[in-house]
């Protein structure tokens, strides 16, 4: 009787045991390669905890941790201009504002201009000449204060379409909020291994304004190794803190670029209208609201940067028909909302290779878009999804780890008739459930490996078809499937270039 009841025993635990696996799956195989990347995915956390004063590039911290990075994108510095003359003139703030206008729209611009009270409607304008911080001092009279290496502006800076600002190594530029100091460049900013930050409190006349810096027209700006804080406000493009926005015709004399740089406490970092515009290995912390949001641009590269801290809204945005738009390697750690936001744009945006972890809505969300590529990227522990696509055509989901979303791995809704979305390759690990969908349309998996995915293989409108997904997890076998069951793969078209 002794045995029988011992024998009862081992079984009943043997049971919970195996329930317990099935409920968690990390328990089942802490070696599973979901888990294991989690693990590494952790200890890159740990490590920017550990770097508060941001010492190391994203390009170390993520290459130290085993990660792969993308190569790094040529760059096309600028050479100096030459000796001319520098020439300085006053413009009203009314016809600046009147310009951003037409192209940005009114919002705000009376928030800039009553920060003014102080200075009167009048800006200085550089016409034309390359300056220094020590030149730029010398012509800003009582609009700035300097000191050893450090220039506070209080009043708005506008650097027309021959002049040039170069702020270098160890150099500080302030702008002072509480004199409503921006800059507005229309020629070329340089800044390396230098500061710009916004200090002060607000200015008595417009609590709401926070200085600016941001390129236009056919403006071209370049920040490399530096640091920018503090900048920002409103809800515009024009003011969000560090922009290049462009109206469409504008052409620039160069390419501009942010690297190797550390962006503090900016409301956004703005590219609109731009083409060619490379973002890469910079530590973005504590955005006023989308750290980064990439509208009706083209071939924007961002690669390798580190998103973090507080955060109100998506980490990444690409919007309003941006095209050929390339996100890579970057690590997005915690936050709120979608972490990569793909809406509304153009054709072939890639999301290639990057980290997604702990956000507290889902890690990249495609919506509205056409011929999205998602490959590669890992998706890990995300309070909603893993990946969402909606109203898209042709997208592609390849060879990406979805390891421990709340929700489904992967989820697919609002598909119009005739929309198909391919899933190949891809590591679905202790999700909430791996492929949920919702009015999808067709949908190709291929190669995809659910083998870690218990106890819920699929949900929504297929999840009576798990059967499929059951009798072969590891995906060898490629099957279509839509809300009636499986459909003929052959008979599925695909409308990007190339295919997909």
């Amino acid at each position: 009787m002794r045995r029988d009841r011992a024998m009862t025993r081992h079984l009943r635990l043997a049971v919970l045991g195996l329930l317990a696996a099935l409920a968690c799956p990390a328990l089942a195989a802490p070696d599973s390669p979901g888990q294991i990347q989690r693990l590494a995915v952790e200890g890159l956390a740990a490590a920017v905890e550990a770097d508060p004063e941001q010492h190391l590039t994203p390009r170390d911290l993520m290459g130290r941790a085993g990660f792969a990075l993308p190569d790094v994108p040529d760059l096309g510095a600028l050479p100096a201009r030459g000796a001319a003359a520098v020439r300085v003139s006053r413009f009203d703030l009314r016809i600046v504002m009147a310009l951003l206008a037409q192209a940005f729209g009114h919002e705000d611009n009376s928030a800039v201009l009553e920060a003014q009270a102080g200075n009167g409607l009048e800006a200085r304008m550089i016409d034309r000449g390359s300056l220094s911080l020590a030149d730029l001092a010398a012509v800003m009279g009582d609009g700035a204060v300097s000191g050893t290496g450090v220039l506070e502006l209080r009043a708005p800076l506008i650097l027309w379409h021959d002049a040039e600002l170069r702020v270098g190594p160890g150099e500080v530029l302030r702008l002072s909020r509480r004199h409503g100091a921006f800059i507005l460049n229309f020629g070329r900013l340089v800044v390396e291994g230098a500061e710009i930050r916004g200090t002060n409190g607000p200015s008595p006349h417009n609590e709401e304004f926070t200085p600016f810096l941001t390129t236009t027209g056919p403006g071209t700006l370049q920040i490399r190794d530096s640091r920018i804080s503090d900048l920002g406000f409103g809800s515009t493009v024009k003011f969000s803190g560090l922009s290049v926005a462009r109206a469409a015709l504008d052409r620039p004399a160069g390419q501009s670029f942010l690297t190797g740089s550390v962006i503090e406490r900016v409301r956004r970092i703005s590219v609109q209208a731009a083409r060619g515009m490379v973002l890469d290995n910079n530590r973005i912390a504590d955005a006023g609201s989308a750290a980064l949001v990439i509208l009706q641009s083209f071939d924007t590269v961002v690669t390798a940067n580190l998103i973090a801290g507080k955060s109100e809204t998506n980490a990444i945005r690409v919007l309003d028909g941006s095209i050929g738009t390339r996100i890579a390697g970057n690590a997005i750690l915690q936050g709120d909302r979608v972490g990569i936001l793909i809406k509304n744009a153009g054709s072939h945006t890639m999301v290639d290779g990057n980290i997604v972890w702990k956000r507290d809505g889902s890690g990249i969300k495609i919506d509205r878009a056409k011929c999205a590529r998602v490959r590669g990227n890992l998706l890990i522990g995300n309070r909603q999804k893993g990946i969402e696509v909606r109203r898209s055509r042709e997208a592609l989901l390849s060879g990406n780890l979805l390891v421990d979303n709340r929700s489904a791995g992967i989820w697919v809704s609002g598909q119009s008739r005739g929309a198909v979305t391919r899933i190949e390759d891809n590591v679905l690990d202790a999700n909430g459930s791996g492929l949920a969908t919702a009015t999808a349309a067709a949908i190709v998996l291929d190669g995809n490996d659910f083998s870690a995915q218990f106890p819920k293989f699929l949900d929504g409108d297929l999840a009576t078809q798990s059967r499929f997904i059951a009798a072969d997890l590891k995906g060898r076998a490629a099957v279509a499937l839509d809300a009636s069951g499986a459909v003929p793969i052959a008979d599925l078209p695909s409308h990007c270039d190339g295919g997909i």
